[in-house]
């Protein structure tokens, strides 16, 4: 029911992306103007001025058509002047056959100049307001000297008093109304504006973040690199000490072709958005390519790396992300791992919906301190068993590419003992083969 008359609401002031506000103002002027002047038929025929039940009815034709132009054919222009114009030529018209300074008026002179200063555009405000003065005063100086010209139209003192009664709840309700919406609408748009400036504050952050840590580590492979070459100019290596060398080189190339993958990754994600293509893929067929290079990296590190994945049914994930994601973790498993070290990668179905991944090792773990922001950029990158070193982007795109194929992870650690990391996505329930076509989803 609330969703019924939310969207009833919408339509008839329309929709935020469509209209501005001064249009959704105007669009609420006249639907409760339209109800307040169908009422005033009736009104007017009770309190015995049937003469005015006629110029009310007129007057809903022209704000109908007024409100018409300005919500469903988007001339909110036109209908604002044509709007301003015939109610104030009706007002006019009001004030000779409704008891002019007698009856409630001056009320609608006052409501049709609050109206004007909530709706009118900024370049015509001040000739509409001078125009709502200039009628008041005109109207006031014109009875005061020709008082027979305005005659008194209410058959009895009651009439009189109920219908000055009655415009002025209805001036007050609407001029609540018109307030109360714009309140509303300005905290609104407050919001998001604040909103967006702490989301600008705290990119900017991140971008001077950034800047840091790749300042701070792109130096030392560079160093390296650079400390190597002057080695070579000006010293005879013999091969263990140039082999010693190069093997060290690799490793530090490695290390930073990783930190700039995850840097590139991140970068187009916040940029660009992200294209995942969904579709059922093994494990196994997956992940073998992927933690076979992590195997080799480990064993260079004295690591036992071992792949206990089952060849459960389908999940459903992006196969890219999906090694991206593994990759990262296997990474940071060797990185604080010792040498002698075990890491066992392995897969177990759960609920019947999921399937579980798990990556976990025996190295160095986590400080308590630091385990509630792994998954953000405040997490402070450290360096691993062997001084290697990252910037910090790796798991915090494990946790967006992973919601991104509408799985879970998280990990359990403890300092001195290890670390495990768990990896949740959704089985296929379909056929067991391939799904029949990729499903793709562009998430900007």
């Amino acid at each position: 029911m609330k969703d019924n008359i939310v969207s009833a609401y919408t339509y008839l002031l329309g929709g935020r992306s469509t209209f501005k506000l001064e249009s959704r103002i105007f669009h609420a002027v006249c639907l409760v103007t339209l109800l307040a002047l169908f009422s005033n038929i009736f009104l007017n025929k009770f309190i015995g001025v049937s003469l005015l039940s006629w110029l009310m009815a007129a007057g809903l034709f022209f704000v109908g058509t007024a409100y018409y132009y300005s919500r469903f054919r988007d001339r909110f222009g036109v209908s604002i002047i044509l709007y301003n114009i015939l109610s104030n030529l009706l007002v006019v018209v009001n004030y000779f056959y409704n008891s002019g300074i007698d009856g409630p008026t001056l009320l609608i002179f006052m409501l049709s100049c609050f109206i004007n200063i909530s709706v009118v555009p900024q370049k015509q405000y001040w000739y509409w307001i001078s125009l709502n003065i200039l009628l008041v005063i005109g109207l006031l100086l014109y009875q005061y000297l020709y008082p027979e010209s305005v005659p008194y139209t209410y058959p009895s003192k009651t009439g009189r008093y109920v219908d000055v009664m009655y415009t002025y709840i209805v001036v007050a309700l609407i001029i609540s109304l018109v307030t109360t919406y714009i309140r509303r609408s300005y905290q609104s748009e407050k919001n998001q504006v604040e909103q967006k400036a702490a989301e600008l504050e705290q990119a900017n952050i991140t971008k001077n973040k950034l800047f840091s840590i790749l300042a701070h580590d792109l130096r030392s492979p560079l160093s390296s690199i650079q400390n190597y070459l002057e080695i070579l100019d000006e010293y005879r290596l013999d091969e263990e000490e140039r082999l010693s060398i190069n093997r060290d080189l690799l490793k530090t190339t490695q290390n930073t072709q990783q930190m700039l993958s995850n840097l590139l990754m991140w970068t187009k994600s916040q940029m660009e958005g992200v294209n995942v293509n969904l579709a059922a893929v093994r494990l196994s067929e997956v992940l073998d390519t992927t933690l076979q290079v992590q195997k080799n990296v480990a064993h260079e590190k004295g690591i036992q790396l071992t792949n206990e994945l089952k060849n459960t049914s389908p999940v459903i994930a992006d196969p890219d992300m999906l090694q991206l994601i593994v990759r990262n973790l296997v990474n940071n498993a060797i990185k604080f791992t010792n040498p002698g070290g075990q890491i066992t990668i392995a897969s177990e179905l759960c609920n019947d919906n999921e399937c579980r991944i798990s990556i976990k090792d025996n190295g160095i773990g986590i400080p308590a301190e630091q385990q509630r922001q792994m998954f953000s950029l405040k997490a402070n990158s450290t360096f691993g068993t062997k001084k290697e070193k990252g910037v910090g982007l790796g798991l915090m795109l494990c946790k967006e590419f992973t919601e991104l194929q509408n799985g879970r992870i998280w990990f359990e650690s403890t300092a001195g003992e290890g670390t495990s990391f768990y990896l949740s996505l959704k089985l296929y329930k379909g056929d067991t083969k391939l799904l029949d076509e990729m499903k793709k989803i562009s998430i900007n």
